[in-house]
């Protein structure tokens, strides 16, 4: 990984050399904000102040962000090709700032090292180096040299109960049981063949710096005719893991699309996974999906039902209604959000909004509320005012909260 940020690195710098069409126009950005909130406890009333906060930026883009592939010439049937996504070199003064690829720089903007995972570090340098895929071309198959290809079997995904709120619904994200990725490093040919793709794959958990050998296969398969999508897959580390095996289907009907998938491994208990699903897109109207996953080790059947509307001009609402474990005690929960937004001209406008939770709290069912209130406001130029009001538990619960901001923005 660190060779390989550094090789990015240097890929990044000669880019202008490789590719031609990428153009070096240096552009500076300034942006800042000065934000005053007040806030109280409800709980305790006697909790409550003032916390100033202020955010700056500014960035310095000597390359810009670009995207771009080279390949062999028309007729050749064996090249080299590689593609640099997302390219980028430039100085930003943020004084927190998650490096992508675990760069470190100094207050100068010097890169002065790197690190295995990726890092929030004081800096005032940034490189964003390039995603990068390369690959030869075999006439119709693509032999990867990098990035890695995925040997993961994850054609049946868990629902995840929290719907993206922390600790709203009784239970806590499902865990897939399935096969996953193998290795740390990986190549494989892709054969492309009419409307059918096959990835031959071959990884191993280690190099020869950290480990003795230890090797795994896959195969994935790809049958697309329209409106039909058909994949399978199966994988085995041949250390004595288990074998990992699925199956996905999609279908698109006009505005529905049908999923549905199966995966599952040898492992003790030969975990199991069955998940559907159902969208309908209402152009203008809503959009309504249907999610169901069932599996033998760890959770049992779960079901969701979600609506999101658009035929209001103005008002975004959405519903999702959850049941889990639904043969083995069911926990259930309903999410409701809603929010209008009312324009004062072309600029001003104050939008009030309100989300609510309602769901069990476990194996005893207690009832379980919580809601959200929000108030956002932006009648003066650069100047955004916002009001929210918390309650964590409106069934008895003590953690309630009011807090009013006053941001100016450059």
């Amino acid at each position: 990984m660190k060779k390989l940020a550094v090789l990015s690195i240097a890929l990044l710098m000669l880019t202008t050399l490789v590719f031609a069409e990428v153009m070096v126009e240096p552009t500076v950005a300034f942006s800042g904000s000065g934000t005053l909130t007040w806030g109280i406890d409800l709980d305790t009333t006697a909790n409550h102040g003032f916390s100033n906060t202020a955010a700056s930026n500014l960035t310095v883009t000597l390359v810009a962000a670009s995207d771009e592939t080279k390949g062999g010439a028309e007729g050749e049937t064996v090249f080299g090709a590689i593609s640099l996504t997302g390219m980028a070199l430039a100085f930003n003064s943020d004084n927190n700032y998650t490096i992508p690829l675990g760069l470190v720089s100094d207050a100068t903007g010097v890169v002065t090292g790197v690190t295995d995972d990726t890092t929030t570090v004081v800096l005032g340098g940034i490189i964003t180096a390039p995603t990068v895929d390369a690959y030869v071309m075999l006439g119709p198959a693509k032999w990867f040299i990098y990035a890695a290809p995925d040997l993961a079997i994850t054609f049946a995904a868990a629902l995840e109960d929290d719907a993206n709120d922390a600790a709203w619904w009784a239970e806590g994200d499902e865990a897939d049981n399935v096969a996953p990725d193998f290795g740390v490093g990986a190549t494989g040919v892709e054969i492309a063949a009419g409307p059918a793709t096959i990835d031959v794959l071959i990884a191993s958990g280690s190099d020869w710096t950290t480990g003795p050998a230890a090797y795994g296969a896959g195969l994935k398969a790809t049958l697309a005719i329209d409106p039909l999508t058909i994949k399978v897959g199966a994988n085995y580390p041949f250390a004595g893991g288990p074998l990992g095996a699925g199956v996905s289907l999609g279908l698109v009907a006009g505005p529905a699309t049908v999923s549905a998938g199966f995966d599952m491994t040898t492992a003790v208990g030969t975990p199991i996974e069955v998940a559907g699903g159902l969208a309908l897109a209402l152009p203008d109207v809503a959009t309504i999906t249907a999610n169901a996953a069932w599996s033998n080790a760890g959770w049992d059947l779960d079901a969701e039902v979600g609506a999101t509307l658009s035929a209001i001009p103005g008002l975004d609402f959405s519903t999702l209604v959850g049941l889990w474990n639904i043969t083995a005690g069911l926990d259930w929960g309903v999410k409701v959000a809603a929010g209008y937004k009312i324009a004062m001209g072309e600029v001003n406008y104050v939008t009030p909004a309100v989300t609510a939770y309602i769901s069990s709290a476990g194996a005893a069912n207690a009832l379980w509320i919580a809601l959200t209130g929000t108030v956002t406001a932006v009648l003066i130029p650069n100047i955004i005012f916002v009001l929210i009001y918390v309650d964590n538990d409106l069934t008895g619960g003590t953690d309630r909260t009011l807090t009013f901001a006053t941001t100016v923005t450059y």
